[in-house]
């Protein structure tokens, strides 16, 4: 069964990792926008607001996650690594993330999902995320949220 045991923060080391989850074709197609990775996770890493952690199950790095802190309210993204997916890793992964005491200060979770990533979304519903919004926005994203 999917646990997570714990995060860490992604350091340079990591990223090998993370970019053989981009040879998935689902990985690269939706999350493309991180490539290339090492530029992305500069840019990333050098901003305040921004955190990048490593979900692991004992040793294996089961997802990886990216909020954005914009006063009491995350903004977040998700990637199951793919060889865990369909096994209940996403939703541990955010179940895991919406109790952990080092995000305390957040009152609003928020992720904006794909129309057509209908897994992504039913993983994010199944932590307790509620649709913001039925309709998606003009570039087809719905917004899901929890409010702590």
């Amino acid at each position: 069964m999917a646990s997570i045991d714990r995060f860490q923060i992604v350091k340079e080391p990591e990223l090998k990792v993370i970019e053989h989850w981009f040879e998935d074709e689902d990985t690269r197609r939706r999350m493309d926008g991180m490539l290339p990775l090492d530029v992305w996770y500069e840019r990333v890493n050098q901003d305040e607001d921004n955190t990048v952690i490593m979900a692991y199950d004992g040793q294996l790095p089961a997802g990886m996650v990216v909020m954005e802190f914009v006063e009491e309210r995350a903004y977040i993204g998700l990637i199951v690594n793919p060889l865990c997916r369909f096994q209940g890793y996403g939703k541990q992964i955010l179940k895991k993330l919406l109790g952990d005491p080092d995000f305390n200060g957040v009152r609003e979770w928020v992720a904006c999902i794909e129309e057509d990533n209908r897994i992504s979304l039913a993983c994010f519903q199944a932590a307790g995320f509620t649709l913001e919004d039925t309709e998606p926005d003009e570039d087809g994203f719905i917004t899901l949220i929890v409010r702590i």
